[in-house]
């Protein structure tokens, strides 16, 4: 049974521009082949197996309840929940998503991949979805949120919430760049790049990065301040950038170099900065033939409820 019906109107975070762009990037990156050999090494043992000795097998006829944050367009959720399904056969997933476009493209992959899991459809941004959260007090055993804290008002309250709306034993996935690589890497070596816009992360006091550059430092230090006990597990993916290199501009090389630098458009910036960002991104790039490819590395946080 899959409810089709999306709530409330479209409020997208990023730019079409930006979703096409990383749906280009993903694919032809290897993004998702990275995320689905991570997925079928390491999320049985560390979500699965340990799910079950938390809660059980839900043999009690009860759906084990999922929550996404950030879905998109479901691909990296839906290798989540055939996981799942090995263990729980009866799954109700709640999937909150700000863009109308991804969830009309992740109800399009449900009809032919998840026929017996039930849907709850919330096109929301994250900070709206946890008001209405608090009025209908839903608890999840299992809670992902993958490359979509970026976007949170403030991280520490983010977390706390998430935490909050787990069932005792329940799993909390926390998927964000490493920074000490890649987009983690490239923003450290030029911070006055970031936008001018920030917001605060409440317990420190202190003013944060932008959040489109948030990385694995900040998920550390909020789950500490929050004293949230937590493991953690990376993978690497790889973007093919291949035209952030050629000589003579192009349609394809501003979309290339405006996907690893966003929310900054480099091309307008003085001749001798692009020049050292170009230098930067390579530094953080493999060659692969005639190909490069830029090597985004994600650390995983598993945050378990007590029981």
């Amino acid at each position: 049974m899959v409810d089709s019906d999306i709530s409330s109107t479209p409020r997208p975070i990023l730019q079409d521009h930006s979703q096409k762009q990383f749906s280009d990037y993903s694919g032809t990156g290897g993004y998702f082949e990275a995320a689905q050999t991570w997925i079928d090494e390491t999320f049985c043992g560390h979500i699965v197996e340990k799910l079950v000795a938390n809660i059980g097998d839900r043999t009690d006829d009860k759906p084990l309840r999922v929550l996404g944050v950030g879905s998109g367009s479901g691909e990296i959720e839906l290798m989540f929940l055939n996981k799942l399904l090995i263990k729980f056969p009866k799954i109700h997933t709640c999937v909150v998503e700000p863009c109308a476009i991804s969830l009309v493209k992740y109800q399009a992959k449900i009809k032919e991949h998840a026929p017996d899991i039930t849907f709850d459809w919330q096109n929301h941004k994250f900070d709206d979805f946890v008001e209405n959260q608090q009025e209908n007090s839903h608890k999840y055993h299992f809670i992902s949120a993958c490359n979509s804290l970026y976007f949170a008002q403030n991280l520490n309250e983010a977390l706390q919430s998430l935490h909050d709306m787990l069932v005792p034993g329940g799993i909390l996935l926390v998927t964000i760049t490493a920074e000490y690589a890649g987009f983690g890497k490239l923003w450290r070596a030029f911070p006055y790049l970031r936008p001018v816009t920030s917001s605060q992360d409440g317990s420190s006091g202190t003013t944060s990065p932008p959040r489109h550059h948030r990385n694995s430092a900040h998920v550390h230090d909020a789950l500490r301040q929050l004293q949230l006990p937590y493991l953690i597990d990376a993978y690497v993916c790889l973007y093919k950038i291949t035209h952030c290199f050629d000589e003579e501009e192009s349609e394809e090389r501003n979309q290339a170099i405006d996907f690893v630098t966003y929310p900054i458009k480099l091309r307008d910036q003085p001749k001798d900065l692009f020049q050292q960002v170009l230098a930067c991104i390579k530094d953080c790039s493999v060659q692969r033939g005639n190909d490069w490819f830029f090597q985004a590395e994600h650390v995983c946080f598993f945050i378990t409820k007590p029981t």
